[in-house]
């Protein structure tokens, strides 16, 4: 199983590209991830991403959308994102820097990339019933298309994404506004990942709601409503999850005693661990490592 590996506050750690060309493709099959789920996670690239089969759920921002097969999203820098499948999904997609396009401290950077980095856009999703996002999702097409070949035209890939670039630009100018809403955004954005980091640094020990939201200098009702704003879930609920997908894996590449598994996430009641994993997994943590 695939996992997308990040830093304690969910920046992901993955070169995406070379220094020389920083782009890079991927095929992503929500199948190789555990439970269809390409887990919380933001970069500093921008990101796009397709759809060539089935549908996915997809978490960016304080939003959550339905991308199905022909429909692509655009998600900005540093923003969260997730992205779950009922079923699969498949998702072609690039990671690239922004200065892939153009250079820092060229006109064309200040014009054209810096407003849509710097804005309060998000997300941009692109549906073929709209002539000018169908417009996008056609130079995506071909851009894939190339990539998936693998005998990359450098400069043919620059060319494509550009002008799919322009195309976006140009009718999105209204949204690409640096505004109070953005460090509102920022805000809680970013106590959220000190609340993550704190949440990954202490999960094997006994904390609580007023540990995590301390650990970002907020109150339990800010705590709260900044995770149910960027994550959907709450800090509590956070904590749980990211303690089952520890023990699913220490369950799966250990011989450990599930009591042991146990303790180690933060649980010393054997019997209330196994009932939190038999309610998120569907399975008892026995039936799970033989599965």
């Amino acid at each position: 199983m695939q996992r997308i590996l990040t830093t304690d506050d969910l920046r992901e750690t993955k070169q995406h590209g070379q220094p020389d060309f920083p782009l890079q493709y991927y095929n992503d099959d929500t199948r190789d991830f555990y439970d269809d789920q390409i887990d919380w996670h933001w970069h500093n690239e921008f990101e796009i991403v397709a759809v060539s089969e089935g549908a996915v759920v997809c978490h960016a921002g304080q939003e959550s959308f339905t991308l199905n097969a022909g429909e692509a999203v655009f998600i900005n820098s540093k923003v969260l994102h997730q992205f779950t499948a009922q079923d699969y999904a498949i998702m072609p997609n690039i990671v690239f820097s922004p200065e892939f396009i153009v250079p820092e401290q060229t006109v064309i950077y200040e014009k054209f990339i810096a407003p849509v980095e710097k804005s309060t856009m998000e997300y941009l999703i692109f549906r073929n019933t709209c002539e000018w996002q169908n417009k996008v999702l056609e130079l995506l097409s071909a851009l894939f298309r190339d990539m998936s070949a693998g005998n990359v035209n450098e400069l043919k890939v620059r060319n494509i994404l550009s002008e799919a670039w322009l195309v976006m630009v140009e009718q999105v100018r209204h949204l690409l506004k640096e505004d109070e809403y953005r460090n509102e955004r920022n805000s809680s954005s970013n106590r959220v990942k000190l609340m993550i980091q704190y949440i990954r640094a202490h999960y094997m020990e006994d904390i609580r709601l007023d540990d995590i939201a301390d650990s970002a200098n907020v109150s339990k009702n800010t705590a709260m409503r900044y995770f149910g704003a960027n994550i959907g879930v709450s800090p509590v609920d956070y904590l749980i999850r990211h303690r089952i997908g520890i023990s699913c894996k220490l369950l799966k590449e250990t011989s450990d005693k599930i009591s042991h598994i146990a303790a180690c996430v933060g649980y010393d009641n054997t019997s209330y661990f196994c009932r939190l994993f038999r309610k998120h997994v569907g399975l008892s943590p026995k039936k799970y490592r033989g599965f």
